[in-house]
């Protein structure tokens, strides 16, 4: 405990506030994780989306669309991505222009190294 901390407790009786981690603890509440993969060179990429400002209501096969420009790290591809989610944020159509949707569970799996053999 700090010298500021120790005064402070002396007058309110408080401890100092914990700082949340709010995308640890409770998740992300506003993302939506989006995952990849590189037509030309195969390499996966994490993209968030803010549910706040990155989400647009059309007419559509979905309720909200998704627009972005996503570039992978290895042969710096673009791929364009317009994905069309319903009102509980569930994918309903996707279209990727240089690379395609993955699953969460695809992409945990490819980041796991494998193990050598014994």
């Amino acid at each position: 405990m700090g010298f500021l901390d120790k005064l402070r407790k002396a007058f309110t009786g408080d401890e100092p506030a914990k700082k949340a981690d709010t995308a640890k603890s409770m998740g992300d509440p506003n993302g939506i994780m989006l995952y990849f993969r590189c037509n030309k060179c195969g390499s996966l990429v994490r993209v968030r989306v803010d549910r706040r400002n990155d989400l647009n209501s059309e007419d559509g096969p979905g309720y909200y669309v998704v627009r972005k420009d996503v570039m992978d790290s290895k042969c710096f591809q673009m791929m364009k991505a317009e994905i069309w989610l319903d009102v509980s944020y569930g994918i309903v159509q996707a279209n990727v222009r240089g690379g395609s949707l993955i699953t969460e569970e695809e992409y945990k799996a490819a980041q796991i190294p494998p193990t050598p053999a014994s």
